[in-house]
């Protein structure tokens, strides 16, 4: 498979190959980046927070000799292997701890994209604008390239001019097959003020992909039940039209006139590799794509 307009777009998301979700190999885990790379995969996604994902991308990158991928990493949300397993620290003496461990852990000596890890998880009383010159502070200091937002941007968020600060942020379960809300809100105001966004989760955690049957059957208690119901519409256009649920998700995505980044997230070699055959599929035939645009999913 050679690069494409379309694999450019992608990034190669850590948090399942750390072991977040479950056990992992960690070398399955090593090669699964490793096959990433040569497929032509330019930029990784990783995180403290990510179980052992750091420390397998560091791995990895050492055993790499082509081109260095861009990486991207996160501060605010600590080492944890569950992902109901929150442990935060947005002081500025733990944010600099943190991120110092990751460049030694990644083995590099600048982060291209440093986010901000769940702003959701930030307590209201926070001195947020303390949290945000630190930010800075890793921009102006050479640790970061850009710094950026990664995750869902609580409402009282949006009170502050985040907008001047960050270059990049990336969002969840807001841009796939069952929810486009990004298309309307984040877009079009991230674009008016020069961010790049990141749309993350392109399968919105699992349920179009194989935890399909699983979450319809058994609501995960994190998960509302519209987004099953969105699912099942979603589900019915791609039997109609043939095409597997993940990969009509997948070229959904690309398929999508705005320029973002996919932040794709495999959990081993063999996801990695469908996936992958879903990019080289590239963008869905327009009626496939206005049926889900008209479907009831916003």
């Amino acid at each position: 498979m050679q690069s494409s307009k379309y694999l450019s777009k992608c990034v190669l998301g850590t948090a399942a190959l750390g072991g977040i979700w479950g056990a992992i190999d960690k070398e399955e885990s090593v090669s699964a980046i490793l096959l990433a790379l040569e497929y032509g995969i330019e930029a990784l996604d990783t995180a403290p927070a990510y179980a052992d994902a750091e420390e397998i991308v560091g791995t990895a990158l050492k055993k790499w000799r082509g081109r260095m991928p861009q990486i991207n990493t996160k501060v605010g949300r600590l080492k944890c292997y569950a992902t109901d397993e929150g442990i935060y620290d947005y002081t500025p003496l733990g944010m600099e701890r943190s991120v110092q461990e990751s460049l030694t852990t990644l083995g590099v000596e600048a982060i291209d994209v440093l986010f901000l890890h769940d702003p959701d998880a930030i307590a209201q009383d926070t001195d947020i604008e303390l949290v945000f010159k630190q930010m800075q502070k890793f921009k102006q200091a050479g640790y970061a390239k850009k710094i950026g937002i990664g995750g869902n941007l609580p409402d009282w968020f949006k009170q502050y001019d985040f907008a001047s600060i960050f270059d990049v942020v990336m969002e969840f379960n807001r841009l796939d097959a069952c929810c486009k809300d990004a298309l309307i809100t984040s877009i079009p105001y991230y674009k008016a003020n020069n961010i790049q966004f990141y749309s993350a989760s392109p399968l919105h955690m699992g349920l179009l992909g194989n935890k399909y049957q699983e979450f319809v059957d058994t609501l995960p208690v994190w998960m509302d039940k519209k987004s099953i119901e969105k699912a099942k519409q979603i589900k019915k256009i791609a039997d109609k039209y043939k095409l597997s649920l993940p990969s009509m998700a997948h070229r959904f995505i690309l398929s999508i006139p705005e320029d973002f980044k996919m932040v794709i997230g495999p959990g081993n070699s063999e996801q990695l590799l469908k996936t992958l055959f879903d990019i080289q599929g590239g963008a869905l035939p327009e009626q496939v794509f206005k049926e889900i645009m008209n479907s009831d999913t916003i």
